[in-house]
């Protein structure tokens, strides 16, 4: 990852931003950032039907689940936190670096956890444009040793497990939104030789993930994807997910309730205030795509609603992955994310 990738601020110009998983040093005299009992965090989330979703969650990891934890014995803390390269295909600093992190699994089922990792990644980059830039990654695992197999809230909502990340369905009362604890996320995100995109690999086969898309690590990622292991169609949740974090691409879906944008020019790529007919006169945003076909079926033009707008704001398609899952990333969505993977390439 390169030091201005590092810098470079997810921003679509819409969202409101949120409180990061990890807060700044407070500078002398200055009032200490509130408890994380008291914080909240944006989260995405997808119904089984493929429909986005948002919501704010706490920071805090529920007291039940806390409840239920025990000290991890000396061998499995030795086996703790343990690197492994996945696919290394060279220098970090030249490189796009995928840290997948597993939770609810046990120090006898590291090797599950690695055998599923290397699967998921498989499906991921099976997609374009992953499939044609795939000599851009290197993958790294994370070893999160478990005290118990699985995650809480599977199969039951009362079903509560001690794993080292927290990992939950049933978060804010949402069967489908598996929730983590970014805080240990980033512990063990660190550890990694470099952390561009993370991962959290539930241990489960029920549908469900999650987007924490408003946090900014020291470490050096932009946002976490969480995903169940053995679920066919948790992948597609991660593939949405990188869309933010390394396209900068805003979600193309609405909610009706909010009406007409009537805010400036958002700075992602696939939304915009403009036209077919003004890009092309101003030569903005992917006028240069205008007219032709794009992988998701049809041609590029602009379609209105998008950014959460039904009104005012336009984007490529009418029906990319950052509006549905299941779908492929739109034309002018491809080019973002090809131009993500290179911020943190170098070139």
């Amino acid at each position: 990852m390169t030091a201005a990738a590092a810098g470079l601020a997810l921003a679509t110009g819409l969202a409101a931003t949120a409180p990061t998983a990890s807060a700044a040093p407070t500078a002398p005299g200055a009032s200490a950032p509130p408890p994380a009992a008291s914080r909240t965090q944006q989260v995405e989330y997808f119904t089984p039907e493929g429909h986005p979703r948002h919501t704010t969650v706490p920071v805090a990891t529920p007291e039940r689940l806390v409840r239920g934890h025990r000290a991890r014995s000396a061998t499995e803390l030795a086996a703790d936190g343990d690197v492994t390269a996945v696919v290394r295909n060279g220098p970090t600093a030249k490189k796009v670096d995928v840290v997948i992190i597993g939770d609810g699994y046990t120090l006898a089922q590291q090797k599950d956890f690695h055998a599923d990792a290397k699967a998921k990644w498989a499906q991921i980059s099976a997609v374009e444009p992953y499939a044609s830039n795939r000599k851009l990654f290197n993958v790294w695992t994370v070893d999160a040793v478990s005290n118990q197999s699985g995650v809480s809230g599977d199969p039951g909502k009362d079903v509560v497990r001690d794993t080292a990340l927290d990992s939950h369905f049933w978060c804010d009362a949402i069967e489908r939104l598996l929730c983590v604890d970014t805080g240990k996320v980033e512990s063990y995100a660190g550890k990694a030789p470099d952390a561009d995109l993370v991962i959290v690999l539930a241990n489960s086969r029920k549908y469900g993930g999650a987007g924490y898309n408003d946090i900014t690590s020291p470490v050096g990622y932009d946002g976490i994807a969480t995903a169940s292991s053995d679920h066919p169609d948790s992948a597609q949740v991660a593939v949405h997910e990188t869309g933010h974090s390394l396209g900068k691409l805003a979600d193309e879906y609405v909610y009706d309730t909010n009406g007409t944008y009537t805010g400036p020019e958002p700075a992602a790529p696939n939304i915009t205030r403009m036209t077919a007919a003004e890009m092309k006169a101003k030569k903005a945003k992917w006028y240069r795509y205008l007219g032709q076909q794009s992988p998701d079926g049809g041609k590029v033009g602009a379609f209105e609603g998008g950014g959460y707008y039904p009104r005012g704001l336009y984007r490529p398609t009418a029906d990319s992955i950052m509006r549905t899952l299941g779908r492929e990333f739109n034309l002018p969505g491809r080019q973002a994310m090809i131009d993500g993977f290179h911020r943190h390439t170098g070139r």
